[in-house]
């Protein structure tokens, strides 16, 4: 299984999300497999929202791609950690498949956790790559 994403990037995830509805959810975790995805999360759910998207931890190492579900199904993607990569200046990272984006109206291959961007000197519509061999 082969995965391979090049281009632009953006963030998402936690309290301050404004991008996220309070109530949205994420599409590789639901409230039967959370658990295995607890380390990613904030102990205590956000003021004013139910979903899990505002809840995730923004520190930790995640990521969001258009995944072949049809390649890497979900049930795979939930086992693997996914290498991030700035090509500018080669900083990389692991992160976490936990959602599915960003939208393709974007123009954007990634949106990674506000935290893993920060680590790899990334900001919003720069390029990164997302790999997994």
């Amino acid at each position: 299984m082969k995965i391979y994403f090049k281009g632009r990037m953006s963030t998402f995830g936690g309290p301050h999300d404004f991008g996220v509805r309070p109530s949205e959810g994420l599409a590789l975790v639901d409230a039967h497999n959370r658990h295995h995805y607890h380390e990613y999360f904030l102990g205590t759910q956000p003021a004013g929202t139910t979903g899990m998207a505002r809840c995730l931890n923004p520190d930790k190492f995640y990521v969001a791609c258009r995944w072949n579900y049809h390649m890497t199904p979900k049930h795979v993607l939930s086992t693997i950690l996914v290498e991030v990569t700035n090509p500018a200046n080669g900083n990389r990272a692991y992160a976490k498949p936990i959602d599915w984006g960003p939208n393709e109206s974007t123009g954007r291959v990634a949106d990674l956790s506000p935290g893993l961007a920060r680590h790899l000197s990334l900001k919003t519509n720069d390029t990164v790559e997302v790999h997994y061999n």
